[in-house]
């Protein structure tokens, strides 16, 4: 459709304003654009806020895990390669015996072979997102030594198995990091093996 313009009296003329859903208005309405709105701007449109970061429903957002089983007096690594800038949004380390400490680094050395990729999840699989692509990738089964420690963490269970009880710590305040490569240091402290489970959520800047 379009406007509606003709001749009202003489050399006056009136133009009726096409409101883009089959009404016509004498002016023009200050009006959200539909897509702001709910029910496809019908009869119960309201003014649409949605929970959450852009980047969640862009298809942005990821998440991680990854199960440990850590001998006692060994170190278990894991190496984050992220090509874009990306936004750390939770970093959970959880572990059910044992004594853990974990060392958030960059720089130093790298050794060995990085060969089990942990397993990099949509945060919204819904089909509305943008079709995004992750680029952060992760790994375990190198070695790690050096390097700026720019974050630590400390979890400590018990050593009894049969008394054993789940203990987590968890940093859920957003942090930003730059492209680069860093490392998660697991190293158990304690006489049992570290036995747990790594999670950690974040969304991308490209």
């Amino acid at each position: 459709m379009a406007d509606i313009k003709w001749r009202f009296w003489q050399d006056i003329t009136k133009r009726l304003v096409d409101r883009l859903d089959g009404t016509w208005a004498e002016r023009v309405e200050a009006y959200p654009p539909k897509v702001l709105m709910t029910d496809s701007d019908g009869d119960y449109a309201r003014m649409r806020v949605d929970v959450g970061q852009t980047g969640f429903f862009a298809g942005r957002e990821f998440k991680t895990f990854y199960e440990f089983n850590i001998p006692s007096g060994q170190t278990q690594v894991i190496r984050i390669i992220s090509p874009v800038n990306r936004i750390v949004q939770r970093l959970d380390f959880e572990i059910e015996l044992s004594e853990l400490r974990v060392e958030l680094r960059t720089g130093g050395t790298e050794s060995g072979t990085w060969a089990t990729n942990l397993p990099i999840l949509y945060v919204n699989s819904m089909t509305t997102g943008s079709g995004y692509s992750p680029q952060v990738s992760m790994q375990t089964g190198g070695v790690h030594t050096g390097g700026d420690i720019y974050d630590l963490f400390s979890l400590y269970s018990g050593s009894n198995q049969n008394k054993a009880i789940s203990v987590s710590l968890s940093d859920a305040s957003p942090e930003g990091y730059s492209a680069g490569t860093y490392y998660i240091s697991m190293q158990n402290t304690d006489g049992a093996n570290a036995v747990g489970i790594f999670r950690t959520r974040w969304e991308e800047r490209p």
